[in-house]
């Protein structure tokens, strides 16, 4: 076998090695992978600790000194970092001058602040370990500010903010998300910068504010029907009471007729702000969906809430009572009812194709080529060595060939005999 043939059986062998073995490990790997992304979240939420509370109103008023102790030898060095146990990076550098121009500066009425008015005097030297991670260290920050804006606490302590905390999303909004930490600026009253505020986590709502009617026709913002504090509505027990407070006189619709005179709950916020189901629970889970969430403050409205609420009143039978249909409308309703369950049955009988088909094609494709490629290497080599023996044993030597032996006396000739014709002319 020459050389260029060893070496191209020996490409076709690695060629099917290497399939073999990404096949098998793309096997093998998928059922753990899978697995692992199962429990990832789990793993995580497990991970998350959940605060009992976040806003203890029992600490003492702070006294401020102005006091800044030996803090800034350290803090006032740019790059100045520490690893905190989850392995982030926090920055601890602090500008004097940005303290001095916040509200806690110079400016503010009862005196400056110092960094242990705050910080306490046993924050140095720092003995302690550090902080679990950086938002874990945002939510226990806020405890310093509560001992001085008990007001607003009592706010905190109850809106819609805390409760998302308590059941697990730590993202959810507190003092220092808004208001900033050592830079505290004065809140101003204009509802298009609380909006802005807002709009850093609740970027679906602020931009369906923006697309609304609500924004062209004063300076209207979150806050001017939501508490900043708390989120509740500012107005009414109810989202129909925050409505009727500007909107006391509704046109002379007749949906608006029908709805307000009927026996069947109906608000403004069904229609005006509807938003499925699926997706109001998706704003009240444990992730930051609200971000992306729509929440209906577009206030465009469409057929979609009115088919959504008469299928469902269909459903469970009450737009009998409520419309007093008639028996005909009623067998027709069923059997318009029971092609479309029909339709839904057949469509679900229909094989589905299910997420994921290409890789089990994928690894089929690999373990069958490699296997293909090493078994043809394996037969190729065969064939080769039952060639190469064949060729090196020699034929087998044949026999001379034979001379004829010469006789000793020759043949007698043949006797020719004469032809008729011949024999005529003789006798002529």
């Amino acid at each position: 076998m020459t050389t260029t043939k060893r070496r191209l059986i020996g490409i076709v062998y690695g060629i099917g090695i290497a399939l073999l073995v990404t096949g098998i490990y793309v096997l093998a790997s998928m059922p753990a992978n899978a697995q692992e992304a199962a429990e990832a979240p789990a793993a995580e939420q497990e991970a998350s600790p959940t605060p009992a509370g976040i806003y203890n109103l029992e600490g003492k008023p702070i006294e401020p000194t102005g006091d800044n102790s030996y803090c800034l030898v350290c803090h006032s060095r740019p790059w100045k970092t520490v690893r905190l146990q989850d392995g982030s990076i926090q920055n601890l550098y602090v500008n004097p001058d940005t303290v001095a121009a916040s509200v806690h500066g110079v400016n503010n009425p009862a005196g400056a602040l110092g960094c242990i008015d705050c910080h306490g005097a046993d924050a140095f030297p720092h003995t302690g370990p550090s902080p679990e991670s950086k938002r874990i260290s945002t939510l226990d920050a806020v405890q310093r500010c509560v001992t001085c804006h008990t007001e607003n606490a009592l706010e905190l302590q109850h809106g819609l903010h805390e409760e998302a905390i308590l059941r697990g999303n730590l993202n959810a909004a507190v003092c220092t998300d808004c208001h900033g930490s050592h830079d505290v600026q004065p809140v101003v009253e204009e509802r298009n910068l609380v909006a802005g505020v807002c709009g850093t986590c609740h970027v679906s709502t602020l931009t369906e504010w923006q697309n609304s009617a609500h924004v062209d026709i004063g300076p209207l913002g979150c806050a001017t029907c939501h508490s900043p504090h708390s989120q509740r509505i500012r107005a009414g027990d109810t989202a129909d009471g925050l409505c009727l407070n500007c909107h006391n006189t509704m046109p002379d619709l007749w949906a608006h007729q029908q709805h307000a005179s009927n026996d069947y709950p109906v608000g403004c916020t069904d229609c005006h702000m509807f938003v499925p189901e699926e997706q109001r629970a998706a704003n009240l889970g444990l992730t930051t969906a609200v971000i992306d969430a729509p929440t209906g403050h577009g206030m465009a409205l469409t057929s979609v809430p009115c088919t959504t609420c008469h299928e469902e009143l269909m459903v469970s039978g009450e737009w009998s009572r409520l419309s007093g249909e008639g028996e005909g409308i009623r067998i027709e309703r069923d059997r318009l009812a029971q092609q479309l369950a029909d339709l839904q049955a057949v469509h679900a009988a229909e094989p589905e194709v299910q997420e994921g088909t290409f890789v089990p094609l994928a690894q089929g494709l690999l373990l069958g080529l490699g296997f293909g490629v090493t078994f043809a290497a394996v037969f190729i080599t065969r064939g080769n060595q039952r060639h190469t023996a064949s060729a090196s044993v020699p034929p087998p030597a044949e026999p001379p060939a034979s001379e004829p032996t010469p006789s000793h006396s020759a043949p007698a000739a043949e006797k020719q005999v004469p032809s008729t014709e011949d024999e005529h002319e003789d006798a002529s």
